[in-house]
Parts: structure tokens; C-alpha cells; sequence
């Protein structure tokens, strides 16, 4: 009797400890690995050193952010201007979007830098860095053009949003196969990949199918057969999104093309209208960049138009990623990266 109780008990215990491991909580480090709010840092440079560091927001940036809230992730409004922090370990990437705008966008030039600071395995703080050759506010170039921090976050701010991806993680996690599966219909069912209409054409939540049938314990043999069907139509439906975007992504360069050279002629008109002998022309391969040119452009003239006229947000809003005021008679120009 003695002998079973023991094994019964073994049993239990490593019942319990099995149990324990499945709900055990994702470290911070699995979490921020790759997360929907900061990024994949999977192939980031980890540097190993103990340091200390002054992180402080460029402060003609967050002015600049602040007089266009609503273009800026809420994430990225918080935390401070200014942060001391001791770190053992920092882990680096670059991306070549701008994680604080609500509309990533293709950046250009030098790619965006992110950075996470690791204290004892425990976040401390995350900085975005924006390779600066000219001042937001002034749009004038810089003496010493370089990376220079544009959002920054501490600990207080990035716990809360560990904590429920770590949860989201943690339930996920604790599914059956079944239930998986289950996931993965849904998600699917969420589509409408064979409408006639190619543009009323939808796909589902394709990347959370693939996470679900990802997970699916294929040693279930009954519902093996059932997870390959969704899986052979996940990859179908990810062939024809493929073409799909390509598609409506060739058709949508035109279209944006020709809102952008109809608005180029309406400012021309616009402008003289009011008097100004403006040269508009449009570079670049898909015409992003407007340059104009005009002998009466002087710096506080550039500056009625960009802050007191919507200029700018009209600009944007055709896909323009740059604009460029020259007066070649004073050999100056006001180049403004809408991308900012």
C-alpha cells in the first residue's frame, strides 16, 4: 500500500509540475521578442555591457509630434522626455518603418533605429531613433545630421502592454488541438476569397490561421487529416492574396499618380491666382517628390504656407513624400520630408 501511495503521489507531483510548465508565464524577454507594439526583435544585435544612459527625446521632435497628435500612436505619446537608465544588455535592430506613426510608410535614407535596455532580464526602456538631416520645425538642415531619439519609452509605460501579450500568449498556449483548430476556422471564415468582384475580395485573418494550425499537436490523427485541408487553404488563399496585392497595388500607384499630378496643376492655378509665378514639377519614379520654385520664396513665406494653410496635409493626403520650396535667384531651397 505504502509502495502505491508513493506512486500514486510521484505521479501527482509530476502531473503538477507538467501543469505548472504549460501555464508558466512568458518571460519579458520571450514576450518582447517579437510584439505587435515594438516589433521583431529576433535578428537584433544584442549587446552584452553594463552602463548607464541619459535617453532624452529630441525636444524640436516632440514639439514637432506635438502640434500633430492625432498622426501618432497613442503608445508612443506616453512616457517621458527625459530617462536615467542602468542597463546590462541592449538589444538594437533597424527597420525601414516608422514605428510611431499611425500609417507606417517606406522610410527612405537611413533606417530607423530600436532600441530595447535590459536590466537583470527586465525591460527598462525602449527608444526609436530617426536618422535627422534637417530640423522639423524649421525644415533647415542640420550642422551635424545623425540619429537622434524621436519617442521613449520607460518601464512604467511598456509593463502594461508585456503583461497582456504575455496573457494573450500564456491562454493561447493553453489550447487543445481541437481548439486550435477550431482558431484557425474561424479565422479563415473570416474571408471571401473566391467574390467575383476581385475588389470586394477578402482573406481572413491568414496569419492567425497559420499561428493556430502552427501549434496543432499533428500527433491528434483524427483531426490530422482536417488541420492539412485548412493548411492547403491557407496557402491558397496566401498565393492568391499575393497576386491580389499586386494587382490592386499596381492599380493604386496609378491612380494616387494621377491624384498627385491633378493636384500639382490645381496648385498651380491656385497660385496663380493669388499671383505667384510658381515652377511645379514632379520627381521621382511613382512622382512623390513636388519641387517648386519661385523668386518671391523666402523663409517666412514658406512658412505661412506649411503652418497656416493645409498645404501639407493635402500633400499627404495624395501620397506625396516629400516637397522642396526653391528660390534659385537667392540659390535656397526649404526641403520638408512628409514623412515625419
Amino acid at each position: 500500500m505504502i509502495r502505491k501511495a508513493q506512486i500514486i503521489m510521484g505521479m501527482t507531483l509530476t502531473i503538477m509540475v507538467l501543469a505548472a510548465a504549460a501555464w508558466a508565464q512568458p518571460t519579458e524577454k520571450e514576450v518582447l521578442r517579437n510584439s505587435p507594439d515594438f516589433g521583431d526583435f529576433h535578428k537584433a544585435k544584442e549587446i552584452k555591457e553594463k552602463g548607464n544612459a541619459s535617453l532624452k527625446v529630441w525636444e524640436n521632435y516632440r514639439e514637432f509630434l506635438g502640434k500633430e497628435p492625432s498622426r501618432v500612436k497613442a503608445l508612443m505619446r506616453q512616457g517621458p522626455g527625459a530617462l536615467e537608465v542602468a542597463y546590462d544588455e541592449i538589444w538594437v535592430k533597424e527597420s525601414n518603418r516608422n514605428p510611431i506613426l499611425v500609417v507606417a510608410r517606406e522610410g527612405k535614407g537611413e533606417p530607423y533605429r530600436q532600441k530595447l535596455y535590459w536590466l537583470q532580464n527586465q525591460v527598462q526602456a525602449f527608444t526609436v531613433e530617426k536618422y535627422c538631416t534637417t530640423d522639423p520645425l524649421t525644415w533647415e538642415k542640420l550642422e551635424k545630421p545623425g540619429y537622434k531619439i524621436i519617442a521613449l519609452l520607460d518601464r512604467k509605460t511598456i509593463l502594461p502592454v508585456v503583461t497582456k501579450q504575455a496573457a494573450a500568449e500564456q491562454s493561447f498556449m493553453a489550447l487543445t488541438p481541437g481548439a486550435h483548430l477550431e482558431a484557425a476556422k474561424k479565422a479563415l471564415a473570416a474571408g471571401n476569397p473566391d467574390e467575383k468582384d476581385i475588389k470586394k475580395r477578402t482573406y481572413g485573418r491568414l496569419d492567425e490561421a497559420r499561428q493556430h494550425l502552427d501549434a496543432f499537436d499533428r500527433k491528434t490523427k483524427d483531426l490530422a487529416d482536417e488541420a492539412k485541408k485548412l493548411q492547403k487553404e491557407v496557402e491558397r488563399r496566401e498565393k492568391d492574396l499575393k497576386d491580389y496585392k499586386e494587382v490592386m497595388e499596381k492599380a493604386g500607384k496609378e491612380e494616387m499618380i494621377k491624384k498627385r499630378k491633378a493636384l500639382a496643376k490645381e496648385l498651380d492655378r491656385d497660385f496663380l491666382s493669388k499671383g505667384f509665378d510658381v515652377n511645379i514639377d514632379l520627381g521621382g519614379s511613382d512622382k512623390t517628390v513636388l519641387k517648386m520654385d519661385c523668386v518671391v520664396f523666402s523663409r517666412p513665406l514658406v512658412y505661412v504656407f506649411v503652418e497656416k494653410s493645409d498645404l501639407l496635409q493635402r500633400l499627404r493626403n495624395a501620397g506625396f513624400t516629400e516637397v522642396v520650396f526653391s528660390n534659385k535667384k537667392i540659390k535656397y531651397s526649404w526641403d520638408i520630408d512628409l514623412d515625419n
